[in-house]
């Protein structure tokens, strides 16, 4: 997780350049010349590195070196795992419980939004993060569910036709889940992480909000223990739990509500505990650890509700007997899991399966990328170092195709559980090995204790989570810096909330495109008269796009020109300054010599200046008429003069013959 600069069959990672930067600004690196050199010189070199803040790791030969550099960026745990020691172990194994205790809670929350049983979010939960390990270029992120693709996961899957009989929709989330890691791994290897480039930051803005307004609404349902089925799209969701909004069951909101505050009082009081501590940093070493314990609880705060709302379910039914849950005050989860530990999924690959999920085998590969890359590339910016798009979306392809046969549904990354896992120190990918333990742990000793929990705690937990994804501050920062970008966001929002989650982004993507074509078609220039010259200057090349555009603006020019002519001087030049253009191709060719031909039935001369070597080479092969090439607008303008002067000879000597 470092830069890497290569040395006489050495690779140093770079973690701060500034401190080996001297006063004329080049780096100090003792090279060592040979292996004599090394082994005579090796406690200088150490020593040299631990002050430098310098790690050294030995290469394969050289004479190996693709190779070398295939395999270090395919298998990136090699580099990592050479330097690991026990103080890493200790920092990756207290971030990965701590993780670990997250994700237990939101796991069973949000394969309740996927429509799938409960016990199928821990599935997704463990494996992701294993093979990740050994595959991902950042230390920081964590795999698993997400609400988002959860949601996705549902809509795709149309979880809502089964709303009785959520084991129906294993097979479709399962093999969706192949999919998308085959489609994420195959991009990663034919590089076509670029595409996720073209989806523009209001895009995803006006994505997530509407995401997670849809998944707090889907979730009103449970928080008011409403026991009728509601329809998944968001205007179906708020005609039906406004409708079944009187078959409310107090106990069920009561507690609801309760676990709401509590969440939301244990995040303030998190960030309370942190700035205290950033305040006070010579703490003393009782108060310290009190600060730790109070921030270990904070951080797992949906472990706590999950705890606390199912203490109180079991205490509930232990007072009430052997009724039926129906006749308790509150509602179960319901958690149907046969075994405690996941059985081999064969994913269910046919014609029909796949064309039941349709555009889903390129949105939601698409949807898990983005969100894994952005929050990779986040916490890769924070904490100083440089992430392989390439090769995560390699690794995000192996996880989901690797979870799929322990029956998860598709997974990414987690924005709220990364953070946690950067708070808690860890070092590298190892931590993802110990919060898969705690998944396995928990899916072997706790599943028979998840019966007590409450349906409307699950979604509490969820309620609160998504109630910070929405940002509405975005659209007034964009209006303000270019109001036209205000309008995918729009778009990609409404299209989220009123079609489907499945549609919003690829609508507002194919918009951003074609505003993107547009303003390519329409190459930004600037044109001025200089006499009888006509100056027209590109600011960023010429694209064929906009070949029609530019002359079209020359014509205008000048029919103008013809009406404003100085001294009687009619326009002897058209000037292209072509000092931005660094490509041309054939349409842009034939443009050129189509309007030459057009201005020389004018006796106007079409001048390009400062074209660079290859661009004129490409010209010239094309044999253009009625066109020059100068190397600065002076030599234009005297090439104009020595023109106008040949022409007047030209006239005088013909009125003399004549």
């Amino acid at each position: 997780h470092c830069n890497v600069v290569m040395a006489e069959g050495h690779v140093i990672l770079e973690k701060d350049m500034s401190s080996v930067i001297d006063s004329s600004n080049s780096v100090n690196t003792p090279l060592l010349k040979s292996r004599s050199d090394r082994s005579t010189s090796q406690s200088c070199w150490k020593d040299h590195c631990k002050e430098a803040d310098f790690e050294l790791t030995e290469n394969f030969p050289c004479w190996f070196k693709p190779l070398q550099y295939f395999i270090l960026d395919r298998f990136p745990f090699i580099q990592w795992l050479r330097r690991y020691r026990p103080r890493t172990l200790v920092s990756d194994l207290i971030a990965g419980l701590t993780v670990g205790l997250m994700v237990v809670p939101q796991a069973l929350a949000y394969a309740s939004i996927a429509g799938l049983p409960l016990e199928y979010g821990l599935f997704s939960s463990f494996m992701g993060v294993i093979v990740y390990t050994f595959f991902g270029t950042s230390k920081d992120i964590t795999l698993g569910p997400t609400a988002i693709l959860s949601l996705l996961t549902a809509s795709l899957i149309n979880s809502g036709a089964n709303p009785n009989n959520p084991h129906a929709n294993v097979p479709l989330a399962v093999l969706l889940t192949l999919l998308s890691g085959i489609v994420q791994f195959v991009m990663g290897i034919l590089n076509l992480g670029f595409l996720i480039d073209f989806i523009p930051l209001p895009v995803i803005s006006g994505f997530t909000s509407a995401a997670a307004i849809t998944i707090a609404m889907g979730q009103v349902k449970h928080l008011f223990g409403i026991k009728k089925t509601v329809r998944r799209p968001f205007i179906q969701a708020v005609y039906d739990t406004a409708r079944y909004l009187p078959d409310w069951m107090p106990w069920d909101f009561a507690l609801g509500m309760f676990c709401i505050l509590l969440v939301l009082f244990l995040k303030y009081f998190k960030t309370h505990n942190e700035n205290y501590e950033k305040k006070h940093p010579d703490m003393q070493v009782v108060p310290k650890i009190a600060h730790k314990f109070l921030w270990i609880i904070c951080t797992g705060r949906n472990a706590v509700v999950v705890i606390v709302a199912g203490l109180i379910g079991f205490a509930i039914k232990s007072y009430c007997g052997d009724v039926k849950d129906g006749d308790l005050p509150f509602t179960p989860v319901n958690y149907t899991a046969e075994g405690n530990l996941p059985t081999l999924h064969i994913p269910s690959v046919t014609i029909d399966n796949i064309k039941k999920i349709g555009i889903g085998i390129v949105v939601a590969p698409l949807i898990g990328f983005l969100e894994s890359i952005a929050i990779a590339k986040s916490f890769g910016r924070q904490n100083q170092y440089m992430i392989n798009p390439t090769q995560e979306l390699i690794a995000l392809g192996l996880s989901n195709v690797a979870s799929c046969f322990v029956g998860s549904y598709p997974i990414t990354g987690s924005f709220s559980r990364t953070a946690v896992n950067s708070q808690s120190g860890v070092k590298t990918p190892a931590a993802g090995l110990f919060t898969g333990a705690v998944v396995l742990l928990a899916l072997g000793v706790l599943s028979q204790l998840f019966d007590f929990i409450p349906k409307t705690a699950l979604a509490a937990i969820i309620i609160a989570a998504v109630l910070y994804m929405v940002d509405v501050k975005i659209l007034h920062k964009i209006w303000k810096v270019k109001k036209l970008d205000d309008l995918p966001l729009v778009v990609s929002f409404l299209g989220t909330l009123l079609l489907g989650i499945e549609y919003g982004v690829p609508i507002a993507s194919v918009l951003c495109i074609l505003i993107l074509l547009y303003r390519h078609s329409r190459t930004r220039h600037k044109v001025q008269l200089d006499g009888n010259m006509m100056h027209l200057t590109f600011n960023g090349g010429w694209t064929y796009p906009g070949v029609e555009y530019i002359w079209k603006r020359v014509r205008q020019e000048l029919e103008g020109s013809k009406r404003n002519v100085e001294n009687g001087q009619a326009m002897k030049a058209v000037v292209f300054d072509c000092t931005s253009m660094s490509e041309i191709d054939y349409t842009i060719i034939q443009g050129l010599r189509e309007g030459c031909k057009e201005l020389s039935n004018s006796s106007i001369l079409v001048i390009l200046v400062a074209v660079q070597p290859h661009v004129q080479q490409t010209i010239e092969k094309a044999k253009v008429e009625n066109l020059k090439f100068t190397p600065s607008l002076s030599i234009a303008r005297q090439m104009v003069e020595e023109n106008e002067l040949m022409d007047e000879k030209l006239i005088t000597s013909v009125q003399y013959n004549s």
